[in-house]
């Protein structure tokens, strides 16, 4: 009886206690699962960024050019278009191309390293004037020409006298003209000089400046 009495007076207590254990195990349920969905968002994003930097480092290796692809032709007994390694040089490009007898290798760069899309030549022997290639390499530029002028205004006793035609008395001479009358205002001055006469000024003039 007391029991009862216990229940029929605090019923409304224990109905509404019991509807908030209810209402909190249902939230601790929702939140549970939110909190797993959370989770397994982050590891399908974390995956999915994962994978694309992978893709992107393949793809990237993909593109590395490891071989080089060149044309080799002239005197050689195989010539033709080779695949070679992205740092092979021309020497490897002619063992493969067999270089032919009459082959001048003297102007060919065997050392060269090489490059995709390259043509190599190879020159027959008698094709290429050495000599000619020779002389091109000694003769002084016309700048180098205009360098070795002597200035008949400025230059010493001795830089006079290394001029054709020029002793030490006439170098002498035209110090102690520049002295007196000033400079040379024109090369054709140079033969108020005496003992230079026209004959001479043509040995001097390409070798002479005043400037």
């Amino acid at each position: 009886m007391e029991l009862k009495t216990f229940f029929e007076q605090y019923k409304f207590y224990l109905a509404g206690g019991g509807l908030f254990i209810g209402l909190v195990i249902v939230l601790f349920i929702f939140m549970k699962e939110d909190t797993v969905a959370i989770e397994d968002i982050s590891m399908n994003v974390s995956e999915d960024i994962e994978g694309s930097e992978v893709d992107a480092k393949v793809a990237d290796l993909e593109n590395i050019e490891t071989t080089v692809y060149v044309e080799v032709k002239g005197a050689v007994n195989s010539p033709g278009v080779y695949e070679l390694p992205v740092d092979a040089r021309v020497k490897n490009a002619l063992d493969i191309a067999n270089v032919s007898e009459n082959a001048d290798l003297l102007t060919v760069n065997q050392s060269k390293k090489l490059t995709d899309e390259m043509v190599i030549y190879i020159p027959f022997k008698g094709e290429i004037n050495h000599e000619e290639i020779k002389h091109a390499m000694t003769v002084p530029s016309a700048e180098e020409t205009s360098e070795a002028k002597v200035n008949i205004n400025t230059a010493s006793l001795d830089e006079l006298m290394t001029l054709n035609g020029i002793g030490e008395k006439k170098a002498q001479t035209i110090i102690e003209y520049r002295e007196e009358t000033g400079v040379f205002m024109k090369l054709e001055d140079i033969k108020n000089i005496p003992g230079i006469g026209d004959k001479t000024f043509l040995t001097l003039e390409p070798h002479i400046t005043i400037e």
